[in-house]
C-alpha cells in the first residue's frame, strides 16, 4: 500500500495542471504558439485570468519583435537578389501574423518569380555545360545558387559542376606550371589564363601571371624589381597564392569593392605575412577608409534599432574590416551575431517551424 503512495500523489498532482502552468510548460518548450492558446482559454472568472493576460501581453510582444525581424531579412535578402531566403523569412512572419494579406500576397508574387527565373537560369546552365563551356555553366549556376540555394537539383548541378571546373583547373594549372618551369612564359601565360576563365578569383593562377608579368618587366629594364618575383624562378608557391590575392585586391579596388579588397589583402599576408606590397595596400585602404568608420558604426546602429539585423551586421563587419581595434564595431558586431544565430535557432522551434504541430 506504502508504494502506491507517490504515484497516486503524482496522479494527484498531474490532474491539478492549470492552463497557466501548461502554458508556461510549452513556452519553454518553444511552442509559443500553444502556449499563447493555452492562456487565452483561461476564462475571465478564473483566478489565473490576469496573470495569463500578462503573459499573453508579454509573449505577443516578443511575436511582434520577431515578425518585424524576419521582415526585415527579408527584404534584406530579397534586395541581394536571394529570393528563396527572402521567401523563407516571410513565411516565417506570417507563421506569426497569419492575418497580414499584404506579406502573403507579396510572398505569393516572390515564389512566381523565383520559379521563373529557376527556369531560365537552369536552361541556360543546362546548354553551357553541356556545350563544355564551364566558365559560362558556372555564371549560370552561381545565379542559381543565389536566388535558391534549398534547391537539391542546384546542389547537385553543384557538385557535378565542381568536379568537371577541379579537373579543368587542375589540368591547365598543371600544365601552365610545366610551361612556366621550362621557360616558356608566353604558353604559361595562355593556361593560367584558361584557369582564371573558369575560376576568376583563383589566386594561384593570378600569382603566376603576376610573376611572369614581372619577369619580363626586370628583363626589359635589366634592372630587378623590388618584390616577390625579384628572384627569377625562386619564389615558393605559398609566394605565389599570396601574390595572388594581393592582384585580387588591387582587382577589386578597381571595381570599387574596397572591403573586398581588404579582405584579400588580409588573405594574402596570412598566406605570406612578409608580402610588403599586400601590407602597404592594405594599410592605404584602411587609411583611405579610416573616416567611414563612425558613419559605419551610427548606420549600423540605425539599422539594429529598425531590427535589420543582417544590414547592421553587415554595416558593423566593414567598420572592423577598416579598424580592427575597435571595441564599440565589435561588441555591435558580436550583439548581432547572438542576434542573428537566436533568430536562425528559432526557425527549427515548433512555433515557428509548423504551428499547431
Amino acid at each position: 500500500m506504502r508504494c502506491l503512495l507517490p504515484l497516486v500523489g503524482a496522479l494527484a498532482l498531474a490532474g491539478c495542471t492549470t492552463p497557466l502552468a501548461t502554458g508556461e510548460r510549452l513556452y519553454r518548450e518553444g511552442d509559443r504558439l500553444a502556449a499563447l492558446e493555452t492562456w487565452r482559454s483561461v476564462p475571465q472568472n478564473s483566478a489565473e485570468y490576469e496573470h495569463a493576460r500578462e503573459r499573453i501581453t508579454v509573449v505577443e510582444e516578443e511575436f511582434n519583435r520577431l515578425v518585424i525581424r524576419y521582415k526585415q531579412r527579408a527584404r534584406y535578402y530579397e534586395g541581394k537578389g536571394r529570393l528563396a531566403e527572402s521567401v523563407l523569412d516571410y513565411r516565417l512572419a506570417l507563421k506569426l501574423q497569419p492575418d497580414d494579406e499584404e506579406t502573403m500576397a507579396h510572398v505569393q508574387s516572390l515564389t512566381r518569380e523565383v520559379a521563373t527565373r529557376k527556369v531560365e537560369f537552369r536552361r541556360e546552365y543546362r546548354q553551357a555545360f553541356g556545350a563544355g563551356d564551364l566558365g559560362a555553366a558556372r555564371e549560370q549556376l552561381e545565379s542559381l545558387r543565389v536566388l535558391d540555394p534549398f534547391d537539391p537539383d542546384v546542389q547537385a548541378d553543384e557538385r557535378r559542376l565542381h568536379d568537371a571546373l577541379r579537373l579543368a583547373v587542375s589540368h591547365e594549372l598543371d600544365a601552365g606550371r610545366r610551361q612556366f618551369m621550362a621557360g616558356n612564359h608566353t604558353r604559361a601565360r595562355q593556361h593560367f589564363g584558361e584557369v582564371l576563365g573558369l575560376d576568376p578569383d583563383n589566386e594561384t593562377a593570378r600569382g603566376y601571371v603576376s610573376y611572369i608579368a614581372t619577369i619580363q618587366r626586370e628583363r626589359e629594364s635589366a634592372a630587378p624589381a623590388v618584390g616577390f618575383a625579384s628572384q627569377e624562378g625562386f619564389a615558393s608557391d605559398v609566394q605565389i597564392r599570396a601574390e595572388g590575392f594581393y592582384q585580387n585586391a588591387l582587382a577589386a579596388q578597381h571595381r570599387g569593392e574596397f572591403y573586398a579588397a581588404i579582405r584579400y589583402d588580409q588573405r594574402a599576408l596570412e598566406a605570406d605575412p612578409k608580402h610588403a606590397a599586400a601590407q602597404q595596400h592594405l594599410r592605404a585602404m584602411r587609411q583611405r577608409l579610416a573616416g567611414s568608420v563612425g558613419e559605419l558604426i551610427e548606420a549600423g546602429r540605425d539599422a539594429y534599432r529598425d531590427e535589420d539585423l543582417q544590414t547592421a551586421l553587415e554595416l558593423w563587419s566593414r567598420a572592423v574590416l577598416v579598424d580592427p581595434g575597435n571595441r564599440r564595431a565589435q561588441a555591435y558586431l558580436e550583439r548581432a551575431r547572438r542576434q542573428l544565430q537566436n533568430l536562425e535557432r528559432l526557425r527549427s522551434e515548433p512555433d515557428v517551424a509548423s504551428p499547431g504541430a
